[in-house]
């Protein structure tokens, strides 16, 4: 597992009229054996309340270089453990 990109996001909780800060960590995930290898991510989300929320989607991509830049991707949109796997179906659909 590779940290790729971190981030720390303030959201505003317009009902309770705080703003909240959520911490994203991105990493690279591999898998496989010497003769066939694949990449995925693993999500890790920590609330300023102390929860925590992590996903990890295994064989998503062949490829080293895409699934770095996928997960690039993932870091500009600031993507949650929630939506993660809905987004992935999306981009190898």
């Amino acid at each position: 597992m590779e940290l790729v990109c971190a981030k720390k996001l303030e959201v505003n909780d317009t009902v309770k009229c705080k703003n909240k800060e959520l911490q994203l960590e991105y990493y690279l995930v591999s898998g496989g054996d010497r003769d066939s290898y694949t990449y995925g991510v693993q999500i890790n989300m920590v609330k300023d309340s102390g929860e925590t929320e992590t996903v990890i989607i295994k064989d998503v991509l062949s490829s080293r270089t895409s699934m770095i830049e996928l997960i690039k991707r993932f870091y500009l949109n600031s993507v949650t453990p929630i939506s993660a796997h809905d987004i992935i179906y999306d981009y190898i659909a």
